[in-house]
């Protein structure tokens, strides 16, 4: 039965935040004066094919990420990046041949329910090119306003084997166990004793995919973690209970309850 307006599946996208380049050759770098990331697609051409007067196929290939960035300063190691190496300390030359790049950046997902802050999504974007749009540069009077730049981006799409290459990767850790979030952070920002780093699309895939398993993990003292697909573990409102679907078990208890165990060892019993 379809329901209108229940708030907690209201969902909106907001914000951009965590802008870190990727630069080959030297560590991680956080962009604090990101400001706008426009994420585009080059166009897919349309077919319309007719017969007899009527149309009998349409289709829609599928595009190449590219996009636009915006920001009010950029970590000074990507103006190699845009084409404004630094020759030595403190002389840059304007006119040079780009370098690749990696970028990472979080937007929010807000919720109807539970506020702006509900959760985020990681944006991994691979094999960059930029090149910088023009500059305005003004007489300073009472408006300081910060010199926006804009950067024009392209990128060579990477494979995951099934899947047609993208350079473009998102991850929603709405459903996510903040003990996963972690881990794909730490990889991506570092630890403190390695650097960050943007890994492989495969990579990532091994580390998130659960397949149709479930994972219940017993702390010894009744409680316990569960982690699977969204599909088959939903975190309820309350934040306390915990439902699971597609369970191969055998039928149920005459309360409607399963016994899921490891080993033959009891661990959790689920109504």
């Amino acid at each position: 039965m379809i329901t209108w307006d229940d708030p907690n599946t209201r969902y909106y996208h907001h914000g951009l935040d965590h802008g870190v380049v990727y630069i080959p050759g030297i560590d991680p770098l956080p962009w604090n004066g990101l400001t706008a990331f426009d994420e585009g697609n080059s166009p897919g051409q349309t077919s319309i094919l007719y017969r007899d007067g009527i149309v009998y196929l349409s289709d829609v290939e599928a595009g190449d990420f590219s996009g636009q960035m915006k920001a009010i300063y950029y970590p000074d190691p990507f103006g190699a990046c845009i084409g404004i190496p630094e020759a030595t300390d403190g002389l840059f030359v304007d006119s040079q041949k780009p370098k690749p790049f990696n970028l990472s950046y979080r937007t929010l997902v807000g919720s109807g329910a539970k506020g702006d802050r509900f959760g985020y999504q990681l944006h991994l974007v691979y094999n960059c090119m930029a090149s910088i749009g023009s500059r305005g540069r003004q007489t300073i009077n009472n408006d300081k306003q910060p010199v926006e730049m804009t950067f024009d981006i392209v990128c060579t799409p990477v494979k995951l084997p099934g899947y047609r290459p993208s350079a473009h990767y998102i991850i929603d850790t709405r459903g996510m166990s903040p003990a996963k979030i972690a881990e794909i952070e730490t990889i991506l920002y570092g630890d403190g004793v390695t650097p960050g780093m943007l890994p492989d699309p495969l990579v990532l895939y091994d580390l998130m995919n659960f397949g149709d398993a479930i994972v219940v993990t017993s702390h010894g003292d009744g409680t316990f973690d569960v982690e699977g697909s969204n599909d088959n573990v939903i975190l309820e409102l309350d934040d306390e209970t915990i439902t699971l679907k597609n369970i191969n078990a055998t039928a149920p208890a005459a309360d409607g309850s399963y016994t899921i165990s490891d080993g033959g060892t009891t661990t959790v019993v689920v109504g």
